[in-house]
């Protein structure tokens, strides 16, 4: 049995909505629990690399930096994961450049379809996971 193209649209879009099912619980889940609070509310795993090693990792600081973002704090979340910011802009943008051209019809380049963009992110997250565990300044306020 084949199934038409139209027929395989329909169940691509209907995946899309199903897919922000979770996305929408995960936001608010982070919207209302603060990771950074003491007194222990919600669950929020702590980084195996940091208890293993001592060191951070570059998503250390990432789930403070998302209940940040979501509550308008763009300074402590810069504070707990710079580069975590960075890349909630990046999928930011990319997702928009997705929707202006499957929904809106727009023909918008997208940068990150580039040779080098791979190895850019890559020597980026290993600057930052390395420059991040230097413990005299400037490197230390990269530390969550």
């Amino acid at each position: 049995m084949e199934i038409s193209k139209k027929t395989e649209n329909k169940y691509l879009k209907y995946g899309y909505l199903l897919a922000l099912v979770p996305i929408f619980f995960f936001i608010r889940y982070y919207y209302l629990n603060d990771p950074g609070s003491s007194t222990g509310e919600g669950f929020f795993p702590s980084c195996p690399f940091h208890l293993l090693t001592g060191y951070h990792c570059p998503g250390c600081g990432s789930q403070r930096a998302i209940h940040d973002l979501l509550n308008g704090r763009i300074l402590q979340a810069l504070q707990h994961n710079l580069l975590f910011v960075i890349l909630a802009i990046v999928l930011f943008i990319k997702l928009y450049n997705y929707t202006a051209k499957r929904f809106l019809n727009k023909k918008l380049k997208d940068w990150t379809y580039n040779k080098y963009f791979t190895y850019i992110i890559l020597i980026t997250i290993i600057s930052y996971w390395i420059l991040r565990n230097i413990s005299s300044a400037p490197f230390c306020h990269l530390a969550p």
